[in-house]
């Protein structure tokens, strides 16, 4: 395409065709798009002045409609494209370009028509106005289209047409705000050293905030991170209580004070052991409450430092087992197993069974100690609010 090539012949016939020779300052026309000429009234003054001194009309002789990157080319077929006169105007959604001196000449008929041919486009139509002047017109669908005129030596009048629904034309779309996503999760968190319930001082399952003794517990989790293998090890997160674990007279526990046997299994007196017997294991213990100061003779005869009570673990509805092997200094050597689960189908017949053996030596030439323990405990739920529980230890 050649637009400068094509204003150069038309401002060349006008000066052959006009009395008055124009001054320099009118014939500044150095642009390289053919679009300013049709924008120009000086231009359209000179096209005019081009119409009327050309008496030939040029015949047209096909329509063609192309699809490009933005929308579409409309051309008009002639060999005299040079010579044609454009008057452009836009009305409301329609660009009009009216040829005073052409006139369309197809094999069937004389006139072009064509529906929607690209998104944004609804109709192009060429047609004969009258006997010497052809009209273009391209209607958009929301809007008049952008045109722009390019003279092609090899097709002829070529307009180019910018399609309404262009990306270039459209507006970015705001995208739709999404109300916020609430999402909630509750669960007891995995390990945690807080336990909120006690079953001490009261002998039923109550908050300790409602509790007006002074009560703390001491959960599996807290001496299984510290490493504790007896229950002199698990006490020492307890400041007023302070124990020590004879091979002879099993375990000795001072609370503020004062030398304690008050030594509780799930609430009730354990004469097993105390400071003369044996010593209490860790494997089928869940949680160790220690009741501080003289609250401790609501369980009996006792002294006013304290109470401790020792709350075993209890049969699980699911299939469970745990089996774990611990190993320390002085040849410490420790295996436990934990195994629960239901009897029947209705889960009503619980069962759970712990077992651990140790076995160690010490810092005294010549001296071992090994024991061990089998701790079985069965549970029925006799009905909603009843349940008998089996519970030994061996």
């Amino acid at each position: 395409m050649n637009s400068s090539y094509h204003r150069k012949k038309l401002l060349t016939r006008a000066i052959e065709t006009t009395t008055e020779i124009p001054s320099l300052n009118e014939l500044q026309f150095a642009k390289s798009s053919a679009a300013y000429l049709l924008r120009t009234p000086r231009n359209q003054n000179s096209v005019s002045q081009i119409s009327q001194a050309t008496t030939n009309v040029v015949s047209v002789t096909d329509v063609k409609v192309k699809n490009t990157d933005k929308g579409i080319e409309v051309i008009l077929v002639t060999s005299n494209s040079q010579q044609l006169s454009v008057s452009p105007k836009t009305e409301g959604n329609s660009y009009i370009v009216n040829i005073s001196n052409a006139q369309l000449q197809l094999a069937s008929g004389g006139s072009f028509q064509q529906s929607k041919p690209v998104t944004g486009i609804a109709l192009v139509t060429v047609a004969n106005a009258d006997a010497n002047t052809l009209r273009v017109t391209v209607v958009g669908e929301t809007g008049a289209p952008v045109v722009e005129l390019f003279d092609s030596q090899t097709e002829g009048l070529v307009f180019g047409v910018t399609s309404t629904a262009s990306t270039a034309q459209q507006p970015t779309p705001t995208p739709e705000k999404q109300p916020p996503i609430e999402l909630e999760v509750i669960a007891a968190p995995e390990g945690s050293y807080n336990v909120p319930d006690a079953t001490t001082a009261t002998k039923t399952s109550t908050p300790v905030r409602d509790i007006p003794q002074s009560i703390q517990v001491v959960p599996r989790q807290s001496w299984q991170d510290q490493g504790a293998v007896n229950t002199i090890d698990a006490l020492r997160s307890v400041g007023v209580v302070q124990g020590f674990n004879s091979p002879s007279n099993g375990d000795v526990f001072t609370i503020r004070g004062f030398q304690t046997s008050n030594l509780l299994h799930n609430g009730l007196k354990d004469y097993t052991g105390g400071a003369i017997s044996g010593q209490t294991q860790l494997a089928n213990i869940e949680r160790i409450e220690v009741l501080r100061g003289p609250a401790s003779v609501l369980y009996g005869q006792g002294n006013p430092g304290g109470t401790i009570n020792y709350v075993t673990k209890q049969p699980l509805s699911e299939p469970y087992f745990a089996a774990s092997t611990t190993f320390g200094s002085y040849s410490f050597y420790q295996p436990t197993i934990d195994i629960s689960g239901s009897l029947n189908s209705d889960k009503t017949l619980l069962y759970r069974l712990n077992t651990s053996y140790i076995s160690t030596e010490s810092f005294v030439d010549f001296f071992y100690n090994q024991r061990y323990i089998i701790a079985p405990v069965l549970s029925w739920q006799i009905s909603k609010n009843t349940k008998l529980t089996f519970e030994s230890e061996f």
